[in-house]
């Protein structure tokens, strides 16, 4: 997917997910540390890549299946994206943030993207996630899928 933004082009060719487990006080979220060459160490929410002829919506069920070994039952569009310029490029990328609400935190079976994670509380997650983009997004997330329930229009499956 693709477009322009003056002279600057506009991709979105990855998806990212906040996995919020529980609620009010109890309530945790998923952050995940990367490995490898591309923002190995860096902390965050599962991510990544849209294959050629999936929606985004398919993307990141998959990527969470494969990053977490967590199935998607309850997925929500966030109305959030995170936005970044990839200067390699020159582009705008945009990366659509859906929520994913678990009753609890289970059990992660992490792949090779990721060497470690922790479910955190608000505080932790805003403290530990590398990314501006989705340190923001958090306060959103938690204020529309923790402090009460998503609106009904939001969910995807």
């Amino acid at each position: 997917m693709g477009g322009r933004y003056g002279d600057v082009p506009l991709r979105c060719r990855a998806v990212a997910a906040a996995i919020v487990a529980g609620k009010g006080e109890a309530a945790r979220i998923l952050a995940l540390r990367r490995a490898g060459e591309v923002a190995g160490g860096a902390w965050g929410l599962v991510t990544g890549s849209i294959e050629p002829g999936e929606t985004a919506i398919a993307a990141i069920a998959r990527e969470i299946a494969e990053e977490t070994g967590i199935e998607a039952t309850e997925l929500f569009a966030s109305g959030l994206t995170e936005t970044f310029y990839f200067g390699p490029d020159n582009v705008l990328e945009l990366m659509p943030i859906f929520v994913i609400l678990v009753p609890a935190p289970v059990a992660v079976r992490l792949d090779h993207g990721s060497d470690q994670f922790r479910w955190c509380d608000r505080a932790e997650a805003a403290d530990l996630f590398s990314f501006a983009g989705q340190r923001r997004a958090l306060a959103d997330i938690w204020h529309d899928f923790v402090d009460r329930a998503p609106a009904p229009f939001r969910r995807l499956l």
